[in-house]
């Protein structure tokens, strides 16, 4: 088992004990693309120690220098992945670039904001979530098109949380995009049931329990 296999499951305890996992037993969430789901993460909980900081950036260098190694900048999407951009950045003495799902409605309405360091640099993106996957594949698809005349090669997208839905996942291959995370849904679901995160209210509640049940077979 490598080291982003072992954090795994120690991100999805660190999500449940800062409350970061959140159970909705009557209403159901409305996530990203118009997805209704009965749970929600909230993974800016991970910010909050240098502790749990400094494992989920440990996680991102092990990861590009391991998987993507020959870097030229860091793309954070706005804007959950920011801050993981930035320390990744810092990290690897990388440039680092801002990216939006829209170009911005203001000022110089740029999409991507900074500089491509060269024509067909290698770049990869952070985001914190990947959901419907379009913030990610917008900002994919602004880079490829490129800034000021140099354009990016994306090497992969890297996200903390993934839903990992298969409908997303085919996006993404169609689009020519790897991306990889350090946990996901199926992580939060099996450890939830198997470390007794859920009330007894939750588990007694019958829409909640065939709401998880439609979600996972509708979504898997």
């Amino acid at each position: 088992m490598n080291f982003l296999e072992s954090l795994k499951e120690d991100v999805v305890k660190t999500l449940y004990d800062c409350n970061g996992i959140k159970v909705c037993e009557n209403e159901p969430f409305q996530l990203k693309g118009g997805v209704v789901s009965p749970m929600f993460c909230d993974a800016s909980v991970l910010e909050n120690t240098v502790e749990t900081r400094g494992r989920v950036v440990s996680a991102l260098l092990f990861w590009m220098n391991t998987v993507c190694s020959n870097v030229d900048a860091v793309v954070g999407v706005a804007s959950g992945g920011i801050s993981w951009a930035t320390s990744l950045a810092n990290s690897r003495c990388l440039p680092l670039l801002r990216a939006h799902a829209t170009p911005k409605d203001h000022g110089l309405c740029n999409q991507i904001d900074g500089q491509i360091p060269r024509d067909g640099a290698n770049v990869v993106v952070i985001d914190d979530i990947i959901t419907s996957g379009h913030s990610v594949l917008s900002v994919v698809d602004a880079l490829r098109h490129g800034k000021d005349g140099k354009r990016a090669n994306v090497l992969a997208v890297f996200s903390i949380f993934d839903w990992d839905f298969p409908s997303v996942n085919k996006k993404f291959e169609e689009a020519g995009v790897i991306k990889h995370h350090i946990t996901d849904f199926d992580t939060v679901l099996r450890y939830g049931f198997e470390n007794h995160k859920f009330s007894e209210n939750s588990l007694e509640n019958t829409n909640f329990s065939e709401r998880i049940a439609r979600f996972c077979e509708d979504f898997r």
